[in-house]
C-alpha cells in the first residue's frame, strides 16, 4: 500500500451504477433490529449501523454498543451484533457499521475521549470488530463526523485541537488500516475509511447530543477544520518526514479512497449539498484520473443531515411563532434535487459526477431529539421503572421519511425493473 496508485478499491461501491441511499441508523432497544424493515420499505439500499450510539441507557453505565457488548469487562458476546448484522443483511442490499462512531467507545474505556487512550488499543478493537464482519459488512467507517471533533472538545476542554491531538487521531486510523491489512487482508482493507464527515459552511449553530446549542464558526468545515481530509492529509505527511517513510500517507490516502459527509447548514446558510459537492471538486478532493490524478477521493455517497434545521425551527417557532421556516422536509427536497443537479453538471466532467454514487440521509432512524423528531422512521417510546428510555412499536414515518420514499423509491423500483 504504498503510492498513490496502490489503492484497494471497495468492489461493493461501483462509479457509474446506480444510485445508492443510504441513512445513518441508530439502534433503539431493546429490540436492535428495530426499524430496519421499514427503513428498507423507504427505497433505502444501504444502512450505516450506529449499534455503539444505543438509545436505550441512561447516566452512563454500559452506554452505547461496547458497553452492552463488553459488560463488567467480560470476554465480548457478539450474538446480539451478530443478529443485527443479520437482520441488516437480509433487509439491505449494502451495510456498514461503525467500529467506533464517536469518540468516546471504546471497551473498558467508556466516558473516555479517543485521546485517553492509547492508539494501539483502539486500532486492537477496530481491527478485532472488521475480523468478524468484513464479509457481511461492506463499509467501517472508523469514526463518526471527526472533523467536528475538535468543535466538540472546545466545548469540553476549553481548546481546540492542536498537533498532538490531531497526531493521536492519525494514529489510530494508520494503525488501523495496518491491523487490519495484516490481520484480515486486501479486500476488508478496502472497506475501510477513516470517518463520516459533515459539511458545515454558513450554519448559525449545531446541536450537542448532550443538549447544548454550539455556535459555529465560519467556513467550510469539510476543507477546512482540523481532522477534515486535506488536514488528515497534511498531519500526515509531517509524520512521514519525521519518521522518514510513507506509511502515514499511503494509509490516509486508502481510508479516504470512499467518504461519506453530509451537509448540516440550517436554512439561515441557505446552502445545499450541490454547493459542497461543487466546492470539494473545484478544491480537487475528488480524483479523476485526466483532470485531478491527486484527488483522493474515488468513490462520495454525500447527502443531508436534518438535525440543524430541525433546531433552527424549534428554535424559530419558540421565538417567532409567526415566521414561516422551512421544514425538514422541505429541505431535503432542495438539498437532493441540487445533489442531482451536480451528477448531470455539463461542467463538471462526466468521470468525477461517476464518483458520486450515492445519496445518505443522517439519520434514517433514530429516537425522538430535544427539538423533536430529526429521522425518516422513529419509534415509539416509554421510560421504563429504572429510568431507561425503551423504544418499540409502533413505528411512525415521518415528513422526512414521505419525502426520502418519494425520492428513493423510483430508484428502487428502477433497480428491480431491469434486474
Amino acid at each position: 500500500m504504498t503510492g498513490s496508485v496502490d489503492i484497494h478499491l471497495n468492489q461493493a461501491f461501483t462509479p457509474g451504477s446506480r444510485l445508492i441511499f443510504a441513512g445513518d441508523y441508530e439502534v433503539v432497544g431493546p429490540d436492535p433490529a428495530l426499524g430496519q424493515r421499514a427503513v428498507a420499505d423507504l427505497g433505502v439500499g444501504m444502512i450505516l449501523i450506529h449499534y455503539h450510539h444505543r438509545h436505550e441507557f441512561s447516566g452512563g453505565g454500559n452506554k452505547g454498543l461496547w458497553g452492552t457488548l463488553c459488560q463488567n469487562d467480560a470476554t465480548p458476546d457478539w450474538r446480539e451484533l451478530d443478529r443485527v448484522v443479520a437482520s441488516a443483511n437480509r433487509e439491505f442490499p449494502l451495510v456498514g457499521l461503525y467500529p467506533i462512531g464517536w469518540a468516546h467507545m471504546v471497551p473498558r474505556h467508556l466516558g473516555e475521549t479517543v485521546l485517553d487512550v492509547d492508539p494501539e488499543v483502539v486500532s486492537d478493537w477496530v481491527a478485532e470488530v472488521v475480523d468478524r464482519y468484513w464479509q457481511r459488512v461492506d463499509l467501517f467507517p472508523i469514526f463518526y463526523e471527526m472533523n467536528v471533533f475538535d468543535l466538540f472538545f472546545r466545548a469540553t476542554h476549553g481548546h481546540g485541537y492542536g498537533d498532538s491531538e490531531k497526531q493521536h487521531i492519525l494514529r489510530c486510523l494508520v494503525r488501523s488500516a495496518e491491523k487490519v491489512a495484516a490481520r484480515s487482508g486486501p479486500e476488508a482493507l478496502s472497506k475501510l475509511t477513516a470517518a463520516t464527515f459533515v459539511e458545515l459552511t454558513q450554519s448559525s449553530f449545531y446541536w450537542m447530543s448532550e443538549g447544548k446549542l454550539l455556535e459555529l464558526p465560519r467556513g467550510t468545515a469539510l476543507l477546512e477544520a482540523p481532522l477534515c481530509p486535506f488536514d488528515l492529509m497534511k498531519t500526515a505527511q509531517v509524520l512521514d518526514v519525521r519518521e522518514g517513510t510513507d506509511r502515514y500517507s499511503s494509509a490516509i490516502r486508502q481510508l479516504l479512497h470512499q467518504m461519506v459527509f453530509w451537509n448540516a447548514d440550517d436554512s439561515g446558510a441557505h446552502n445545499t449539498v450541490g454547493d459542497d459537492l461543487h466546492r470539494i471538486s473545484k478544491a480537487g478532493m475528488i480524483y479523476d484520473s485526466k483532470e485531478n490524478p491527486d484527488g483522493l477521493v474515488r468513490v462520495l455517497i454525500a447527502g443531508w443531515d436534518a438535525q440543524p434545521q430541525n433546531t433552527y425551527e424549534y428554535l424559530l417557532r419558540a421565538l417567532i411563532p409567526d415566521l414561516a421556516v422551512p421544514s425538514p422536509a422541505a429541505c431535503l427536497n432542495a438539498n437532493y434535487m441540487d445533489f442531482a443537479a451536480f451528477r448531470d453538471a455539463p461542467e463538471i466532467s462526466v468521470e468525477t459526477r461517476r464518483r458520486v454514487v450515492g445519496f445518505v440521509l443522517d439519520d434514517v432512524f433514530k429516537c425522538t431529539k430535544q427539538s423533536g423528531i430529526t429521522s425518516a422512521v422513529y419509534p415509539s417510546e416509554r421510560i421504563d421503572e429504572t429510568g431507561r428510555r425503551v423504544g418499540g412499536m409502533p413505528l411512525t414515518r415521518s415528513e422526512i421519511g414521505v419525502a426520502l420514499h418519494m425520492i428513493a423509491q423510483p430508484e428502487r423500483d428502477r433497480r428491480s425493473s431491469s434486474r
